[in-house]
């Protein structure tokens, strides 16, 4: 692979992680007018569901805005990589750094610490019967 060819891929594989920021930047706007919506029609709901589900969103609003931060780190680290190698790429600095939405006290009950992608399920009136057959 010539040098050109490097350049070109380097290039192309940039102007992507550009677009999925620009992407990211949208849906993220989107969830935060979701939110906003939601708790608007809920003002004043004591409902602990309501309230998880707004403090969930909020997570998830971070979460979106970390990934936003990683992909311009990325795409910054690849523009600094292109120019050791000799080739001139504009970095592309993140337009806003990582923060947090704003969740009240009510949301943030019953969060709890998760990883990411675990689910609580909910609790049943009778324990599981044992597999005997699991060892």
């Amino acid at each position: 692979m010539t040098l050109p060819h490097i350049a070109a891929a380097l290039r192309d594989l940039h102007i992507s992680i550009g677009q999925q920021q620009d992407l990211t930047r949208v849906v993220i706007q989107d969830a935060e007018n979701a939110r906003a919506e939601l708790r608007a029609l809920t003002v004043g709901a004591s409902n602990p569901l309501i309230n998880r589900a707004l403090g969930n969103y909020a997570q998830g609003i971070v979460m979106l805005r970390d990934g936003s931060w990683l992909l311009a780190e990325a795409g910054g680290i690849l523009a600094e990589y292109a120019r050791a190698i000799g080739i001139d790429m504009q970095k592309r600095q993140p337009t806003q750094g990582k923060r947090e939405t704003e969740s009240t006290y009510s949301e943030q009950r019953g969060i709890g610490h998760r990883r990411p992608g675990t689910r609580r399920l909910p609790r049943a009136d009778t324990p599981a019967p044992l597999d005997p057959s699991a060892g």
